[in-house]
């Protein structure tokens, strides 16, 4: 696996074509380089066995299976904070009812929202922070008028009903 290296003529090894990430954990390419060298370095008197590179093969196909696996939970909770935060917006101006950290059930109006880290904190009206997985109870504002908001006037509407 060497190749010819055009500036100086010289070889050039499998291992100096793979960048180097800083990092303390093994990915399946410092695995697929640990494979090839056992592969080149083993003596030719006593060569692998066959299910002994079967066996890595197969180490190497979990561990890029966990790997795609990985990326795809990161995926789904990326989605998860994108639809709680939606879910969380349309509070905005509800009362909410939550319980504190005495055991204590309050209230209040939600003012905004504030997301950090990926965790979705409303801010109420009194100043409060709730995050939005305390939420036990969802109400409409008061309007302040003492009637109904749709305008009922309290009758049953059937004087308006012609009679046959």
């Amino acid at each position: 696996m060497a190749t010819i290296n055009n500036v100086t003529g010289g070889w050039t090894s499998y291992e100096d074509t793979v960048q180097k990430t800083p990092s303390n954990e093994l990915g399946k390419e410092d695995f697929l380089k640990l494979l090839v060298a056992q592969l080149t370095h083993q003596d030719p008197t006593n060569p692998m066995q066959d299910t002994e590179f079967v066996s890595q093969l197969a180490t190497y196909s979990g561990l890029e299976q966990q790997m795609t696996m990985n990326k795809n939970l990161e995926t789904l909770i990326a989605s998860n904070n994108a639809t709680t935060a939606a879910a969380a917006m349309s509070l905005i101006g509800s009362v909410v009812g939550f319980t504190n950290d005495n055991g204590e059930l309050q209230m209040g109006q939600v003012l905004f929202l504030d997301i950090v880290a990926g965790e979705v904190n409303l801010f109420l009206t009194d100043g409060t922070y709730v995050p939005f997985s305390k939420v036990e109870q969802i109400g409409l504002a008061s309007t302040g008028s003492g009637g109904s908001e749709t305008g009922d006037t309290g009758t049953s509407g059937d004087d308006d009903i012609p009679e046959e």
